[in-house]
């Protein structure tokens, strides 16, 4: 799965592709905290691609799930409400962040 990059297929018919994000996920699952993801935006959600101990996962968000994004010297952070709580992604390879950061926070005004 090429984790970046999804279909114009699988998108809805008033879907277009926004920016999209590669790199490494913070999220603890079991005893690893450590995943190889992506977030892909479109001008109407975000959907995430992980693989998760070599299993292909998705997860799909409107914007409305999303409190805050920002990126610092640390990495880049998303805040969800209640539940996932704030996830991290570090280690870049594709994309650029600062980029990603102002397209979704245009999204979340």
């Amino acid at each position: 799965m090429n984790l970046n990059k999804i279909s114009s297929d699988e998108l809805y018919p008033t879907e277009s592709f926004g920016p999209s994000i590669l790199g490494t996920l913070i999220y603890k699952v079991g005893d690893q905290t450590e995943f190889k993801g992506a977030y892909i935006t479109t001008n109407e959600r975000i959907i995430m691609n992980v693989d998760m101990m070599g299993e292909d996962y998705r997860r799909v968000f409107a914007y409305t799930d999303i409190v805050d994004v920002y990126v610092n010297e640390k990495g880049l952070f998303i805040d969800f409400p209640d539940g996932m709580g704030k996830i991290a992604m570090v280690n870049i390879e594709d994309g650029d962040a600062d980029e990603f950061v102002r397209y979704v926070k245009d999204k979340l005004k």
